[in-house]
């Protein structure tokens, strides 16, 4: 819990100005507001109470009296808009800067993370958490604490001076406080982690939910996940009432029947005074101390507030930090230089869980600028491999070279900058088509995006479009039919030039007819690169220089086609079965 308010805190480093003189700002609104009751009291006491004995009213005095409390109370309030404004500001700047950190960490976190993670998790903790935090602590706790401590302070020390036994009589109030407090945190804190959970799993089912809606809606299943989302929900609200009974009886209904309950005691206690002749008790007097009571209480109540905001934002923090200290990707210092695209791999091992191999001793050579192709069943270790070539895992064992050099051994980000993929599902972001081909590099100019069009057959798009490159693109290009959206990631693919391609079952969502077209481009995206090509379809590979059959990780054979068919092995029984099909 202290490390994590300490860690938040550190984020103040770059606006302590700001927060200092908005901390200020309020200490000293707060301090002119507690000379609200003397004003108030020396008002009955000097002019109203002497008026009502001799029928003369003292209309200086009065007005002197009204004209400072209304000039104290309104310095006060133009300081806390002044304060307030201030820290709102701060805390929306504090914000940016940890989405835009935690986004940046996003990146650079290897991709086993997100196979384990649900994606809708993580998005609650870079908006909903985040949002937590600027509206409960940096907000709420920051401003209020010091200043709800301050008031408690200022109001014992004005009680102190009118009458210093009744002071120490409400200090009473202090281990009832801590009681309270005790209390309150003890279940607060259970109920906002399990809120806070049940938040970003419900975002995880709506994510998930979302993107799924065609399998769903195609095998009518959303009567049975209406069911689990109801559940999930049904758990939220559970909880949720129980903390909104809890914040309700012991941060506001305890609180105002103690604050009755000092009032009355107040008053009991000074009559006593008064009757015992201890007291001279006057009516300014008596309001005075009523008023203070009250806003002693303000503040205590605010105080419990203040601990349940913390709660909330404890529970966000410790959800954010939690994903913030998950490890990078190890980034070596030294980049790779590409100039030919040779890879090698050798006698390579490697499985997602460390004792379960899903590779095993692999071992081929491709040369600069030949296709190799990567044939065998479901779960035979063809997409392994291509997941070592971007290093988007490391192997157990064995080494994978690119032009006679061990990418172990290099930045991970200048391994994959001369690399590009083409996935048999191609994936549009939301923006342009530019921004789709171009990815907002800088470098790559609208000139070098229509030339790729054009190469890969693509260029009908700029003339069904007026607004040419520069057309929209909703989520996943879904306005783009499969083989658009393919040629689109071929031109993606050719303009950023790599020396090493991928293409993952590229033709496999296609038709017939598009498949030809597609097929033209691969061909042009090929060309003096090393291509590395995953197929179902035999028949797509005819050309390749060779090929590689996978079998549980193993390679068990490896030729060209017409090689393979003459061995009539496993390559030549998946072709003629494929044959026969068509």
């Amino acid at each position: 819990m202290f490390k994590t308010v300490l860690r938040l805190l550190t984020y103040l480093k770059n606006h302590k100005k700001v927060f200092a003189i908005s901390v200020i700002l309020v200490i000293i609104a707060s301090g002119l507001e507690l000379l609200s009751p003397l004003i108030a009291k020396s008002s009955i006491d000097s002019v109203m109470t002497p008026a009502f004995t001799t029928g003369v009213v003292a209309w200086d005095t009065l007005f002197l009296l009204l004209a400072a409390y209304l000039g104290i109370n309104l310095t006060s309030a133009l300081l806390r808009y002044i304060s307030v404004l201030h820290l709102r500001k701060m805390s929306n700047q504090l914000i940016k800067t940890m989405r835009d950190e935690l986004f940046a960490h996003l990146h650079r976190l290897p991709i086993s993370y997100f196979d384990q993670m649900p994606a809708g998790q993580i998005v609650s903790r870079i908006t909903n958490d985040t949002e937590a935090l600027r509206s409960n602590f940096y907000v709420s706790v920051l401003s209020n604490l010091l200043v709800n401590f301050i008031q408690i302070i200022g109001v014992y020390i004005a009680i102190f001076l009118l009458n210093y036994r009744l002071a120490l009589g409400l200090l009473i109030i202090g281990p009832i406080l801590y009681l309270w407090q005790h209390f309150y945190t003890k279940f607060a804190s259970r109920y906002n982690i399990v809120i806070r959970e049940t938040i970003a799993e419900i975002s995880g089912q709506l994510n998930e939910f979302i993107n799924g809606m065609p399998i769903i809606q195609a095998f009518q299943k959303e009567d049975k996940l209406l069911g689990e989302f109801k559940k999930k929900v049904g758990k939220w609200f559970q909880f949720g009432r129980k903390y909104l009974l809890l914040d309700a009886l012991v941060a506001w209904g305890f609180g105002t029947f103690l604050r009755n309950l000092t009032i009355l005691g107040v008053i009991y206690t000074l009559s006593r005074l008064f009757l015992g002749d201890n007291l001279a008790l006057s009516v300014g007097l008596l309001y005075a101390f009523i008023d203070y009571i009250n806003r002693l209480f303000d503040p205590i109540e605010g105080l419990i507030q203040i601990i349940a905001n913390i709660q909330q934002s404890l529970a966000a923090g410790t959800r954010i930090f939690e994903f913030a200290d998950q490890k990078e990707e190890e980034q070596q210092e030294k980049l790779l230089p590409v100039s030919l695209g040779a890879v090698e791999f050798s006698h390579v091992d490697f499985g997602y869980v460390e004792d379960q191999k899903v590779l095993h001793d692999v071992t081929f050579t491709a040369a600069a600028g030949q296709t190799l192709a990567l044939v065998g069943q479901t779960g035979s270790g063809k997409s392994s491999i291509l997941n070592l070539l971007f290093r988007f895992y490391d192997p157990q064992g064995g080494k994978i070279l690119v032009d006679g050099q061990n990418i172990r051994e290099f930045n991970r980000y200048s391994v994959r900058k001369e690399m590009a993929i083409v996935l048999q599902d191609p994936y549009l972001f939301t923006g342009t088509i530019a921004t789709n081909i171009g990815m907002d590099d800088p470098t790559i100019s609208k000139e070098m995006m229509i030339d790729a069009l054009t190469q890969v057959g693509a260029s009908y798009l700029l003339e069904r479009y007026e607004d040419g490159l520069d057309h929209p693109v909703v989520e996943k290009g879904n306005e783009f039919s499969s083989g658009e959206r393919q040629l689109i990631s071929f031109a993606r693919a050719l303009v950023f030039d790599p020396k090493i391609l991928i293409l993952d079952e590229a033709t496999s969502h296609v038709d017939t007819e598009t498949e030809v077209v597609i097929q033209k481009a691969m061909a042009i995206l090929k060309k003096g690169r090393t291509t590395f090509i995953i197929a179902h379809r035999l028949s797509t590979i005819k050309d390749a220089q060779k090929i590689l059959v996978l079998n549980q990780g193993k390679i068990i054979e490896q030729g060209t086609h017409t090689s393979l068919i003459s061995q009539q092995g496993s390559y030549y029984q998946m072709y003629q079965m494929q044959s026969q099909q068509l």
